[in-house]
């Protein structure tokens, strides 16, 4: 029996192969009629107190755009969108967001903007894939 697809999660930090994963996932959504939740894990490390605060605001913003950005791209192609912003470590958020929002599907793009470019599977995509309780769909 085949799963009906209603809520799929994407990862979204910036990177080609994200926005590959969103619009694989605008694709899906479209013929499934699902909904669609952008999410963007802001990641900072403990320094100074001070430059902290300022830099995790900083990335806050830019993550509000880039999901900002998304649901436009969504709502153009009518599918229903919604965001969501977490704090720490990527893989584990989102593996987190994906069981505990219910997702039916997670579409991650094979790398993303860290990590070694030569490598065959970024450290986040691999890890949702190995972890997640979710069906994982990576986007190259």
């Amino acid at each position: 029996m085949v799963q009906k697809i209603n809520n799929i999660l994407v990862p979204l930090d910036g990177s080609k192969d994200s926005v590959r994963g969103l619009d694989k996932a605008i694709s899906i959504a479209k013929e499934a009629n699902a909904k669609i939740t952008g999410i963007n894990v802001v990641t900072v490390a403990p320094t100074l107190a001070s430059s902290v605060i300022n830099y995790k605001k900083f990335l806050t913003k830019k993550a509000e755009e880039m999901l900002d950005s998304a649901e436009k791209k969504c709502e153009k192609q009518e599918v229903k969108f919604a965001s969501k912003i977490q704090y720490g470590s990527p893989a584990a958020r989102i593996v987190e967001s994906a069981e505990k929002g219910k997702f039916d599907l997670v579409v991650v793009g094979s790398r993303g903007i860290g990590g070694i470019k030569g490598a065959i599977l970024g450290s986040v995509a691999n890890t949702i894939v190995h972890k997640s309780k979710v069906s994982v769909l990576v986007v190259k």
